[in-house]
């Protein structure tokens, strides 16, 4: 599982766990677009989405499946799955491995520190 995306390809992930959390399993390209522009302030062009699901499918974070002519796709992996792994990742490189450091680090980050960049 590749997990180095960019910010549009976390908007897309989010947007589909949010419809797969409602009990839609299948979306298109036009569903995941009308979620994300009804959801957010700043608006994406469909063939913008398109292309980022593509790649999304391409490093396997996706699956799709075909009907008639029509995609629609759907995660591959929860994003339980996902967080889980990118800690571990993580902690892998700046802890040693040790999970109990990075717990007590996040534990110790306040709401207002989330919003610093490195």
């Amino acid at each position: 599982m590749n997990l180095k995306h960019g910010s549009l390809e976390s908007v897309i992930l989010n947007s589909l766990w949010e419809l797969e959390k409602s009990g839609i399993y299948k979306n298109s390209v036009k569903d995941v677009f009308e979620y994300i522009n009804n959801s957010n302030t700043s608006k994406r062009a469909y063939t913008t989405i398109k292309t980022v699901m593509d790649r999304l499918y391409e490093k396997e974070i996706l699956l799709r499946i075909k009907q008639g002519k029509k995609f629609y796709y759907r995660t591959a992996y929860s994003s339980s799955d996902i967080i889980t792994t990118s800690l571990k990742k993580i902690a892998t490189q700046y802890c040693n491995g040790d999970m109990a450091k990075l717990a007590s680090i996040a534990s110790s980050i306040s709401i207002s520190q989330t919003s610093i960049r490195v």
